[in-house]
């Protein structure tokens, strides 16, 4: 452990260190969280680094590390009077749901917040640092491959100042809300964000696309229903079965007739290994 920016700082590798910060933290109710993962060519996302900063204390958990069972933090944090200052929250959400089956705290999210105090187009972080705390972000690093390691000086300055700053932005972001009597509107679309995360098989493009009606169609249900399920199955992405765009097109001329059949398992197993097949043979011409 050693002094960032007046704040202690732990870079946690094993589980004797996670307990030590869980401890640590445990009486705070008030959390900055960020967290680094991959899931490009996966169905679940690889998490590689969570950043938690209570104000005082600033933890960067190694997720890959064997030694480091990192889902107690996740659980840890689930409490119904804490709340998380997350910067463009869904993604973290989703990953929190892929651990936890419910989501208990409630969520602070400085981009939604921005949006309802007066900016025009959505505000990146590094945008929202400059304007509240007057320092010009290095984000050089916003696409670094976080699977790899080791993580040096350089990436740990970068995942703390994704969290640091936080503190201040959040706050005067909440001054604002309160000042244009918006933060009734704001925990109402917070709500509703995470709700749209807790149901995100029926991705709000469908409904763009095709209709306010389209979400009670069983059609569309049994798609991304077997979508899914075959996505989980061999660990792809979604989009890599049957993207959104092809479930629309076929949604609109009704050409999928597999799905006007209730499936039973034995099918999802057969299409499973047909994908992957497919999948295995497409790869060689590449």
């Amino acid at each position: 452990m050693f002094k960032k920016n007046n704040h202690n700082f732990s870079f946690i590798k094993n589980n004797k260190e996670l307990d030590q910060f869980i401890a640590k933290i445990k009486n705070k109710k008030k959390f900055f969280f960020d967290t680094e993962f991959d899931r490009r060519s996966t169905y679940k996302a690889i998490i590689s680094i969570i950043v938690i900063f209570d104000g005082k204390n600033i933890g960067i958990i190694d997720c890959l590390e064997n030694n480091t069972n990192f889902k107690k933090i996740f659980k840890s944090l689930n409490k119904k009077n804490n709340t998380l200052v997350i910067h463009s929250c869904r993604q973290d959400l989703e990953i929190f749901l892929s651990i936890v089956k419910k989501i208990l705290f409630s969520v602070f999210d400085t981009q939604i917040a921005a949006s309802l105090s007066g900016y025009t187009e959505v505000p990146s972080y590094k945008k929202l640092v400059h304007d509240f705390c007057k320092i010009n972000l290095d984000k050089s690093l916003q696409k670094e491959d976080w699977l790899k390691r080791p993580i040096n000086n350089e990436r740990i300055n970068y995942l703390i100042n994704d969290v640091y700053y936080l503190k201040i932005i959040s706050k005067k972001l909440n001054n604002k809300l309160i000042k244009k009597n918006k933060l009734k509107l704001f925990n109402k679309l917070i709500k509703k964000e995470i709700f749209k995360i807790s149901y995100n098989g029926y991705p709000v493009i469908f409904k763009k696309k095709l209709g306010d009606n389209i979400l009670n169609n069983q059609k569309l249900i049994r798609i991304i229903s077997l979508r899914n399920k075959i996505a989980e199955k061999i660990n792809l992405p979604k989009s890599w079965v049957f993207s959104d765009k092809e479930i629309i097109k076929n949604i609109k001329n009704e050409k999928i007739s597999i799905i006007s059949k209730n499936l039973k398992n034995i099918e999802i197993k057969n299409l499973t290994k047909l994908t992957k097949d497919f999948k295995k043979t497409f790869s060689k011409f590449n």
